[in-house]
């Protein structure tokens, strides 16, 4: 018996001192810029699988829950530790009752990090079917009644986009979009894709626009930089009306869907980096005084 506590002791030990042993060396990592990017980011990853498995467990949900909602709203207290403040405006918009297309630029995988703040109520997403095949990701996925469409197949890729506006106006279900179609590293957005602006039309639902500020001040994938905290605008747009519009009015209206969005995007991010670099002259001016 006292060979068992003595051996269970022993290994309790050695546990607490790998623990402790990991966490000091992640703390002298951290104190590298290029090394704390990389903690991040791997973080923010654990924490999408751990949210994935989360929702797995929960997946009762499906039958009568808002599990969209539920996934996000999970995802914010799993990355709350990231210290990226993201100021909401116009969040009313979001209360209405829809459906909606949302149409946001993509930047980075941190974007559902900016999401988790503000993600609508019956609101699913639409992805690319590639993402079909990641474990845990794909049933939180199907519990969340997301819409895969494959972009490379362009029939299949129509009969989606019908099959989704049926959901929506069956269903009441508002979808969120990327219409760039990958995340865009660079300045500004790149040229949209007409998935969101077709299935808006077919449904004759309003396009809703999400601008979210650049985070280039605190955030940069090619330079490998990952501040300690990050400071975000999101500006939800006023709805746009698409009863009456056909297809042939498609191309016409993402064009000025997008330049309404890029000009957006140009003043708060010029906003959102006046006022993240305040705060670092602030936090600077204490550090000389401690």
């Amino acid at each position: 018996m006292k060979e068992t506590e003595s051996f269970a002791s022993c290994t309790t030990c050695q546990l607490l001192i790998i623990l402790s042993v990991f966490a000091i060396l992640l703390f002298l990592l951290s104190l590298n810029s290029r090394c704390l990017y990389f903690i991040k980011m791997v973080g923010i990853y654990c924490a999408i699988l751990i949210n994935a498995v989360i929702v797995c467990l929960v997946w009762p949900l499906y039958f009568f829950g808002d599990v969209p909602k539920f996934v996000f709203d999970s995802f914010n207290i799993l990355s709350r530790w990231t210290n990226i403040e993201v100021i909401v405006r116009n969040g009313d918009i979001l209360q209405k009752p829809g459906p909606f297309v949302f149409v946001c630029n993509h930047q980075s995988s941190i974007d559902i990090v900016v999401l988790s703040h503000f993600w609508p109520s019956k609101c699913t997403v639409m992805m690319k079917n590639s993402l079909k095949y990641v474990p845990f990701f794909n049933f939180a996925s199907l519990l969340s009644r997301a819409v895969f469409v494959d972009r490379f197949n362009r029939d299949k890729a129509i009969q989606s986009l019908e099959e989704c506006a049926k959901k929506v106006t069956e269903q009441k279900l508002s979808v969120f979009i990327f219409p760039e179609g990958t995340r865009n590293h660079g300045d500004g957005m790149i040229e949209f894709k007409k998935g969101a602006f077709n299935l808006a039309v077919f449904a004759q639902i309003p396009i809703v626009p999400i601008v979210i500020s650049s985070y280039k001040q605190f955030y940069n994938k090619n330079m490998r930089y990952f501040a300690d905290s990050g400071y975000v605008i999101a500006e939800i747009m006023d709805p746009i009306q698409t009863v009456g519009k056909t297809i042939q009015d498609v191309p016409t209206l993402t064009d000025a869907v997008r330049a309404k969005m890029f000009d957006e995007f140009a003043k708060i991010s010029r906003e959102a980096a006046e006022e993240f670099r305040n705060r670092q002259e602030q936090i600077s001016e204490i550090k000389k005084i401690c």
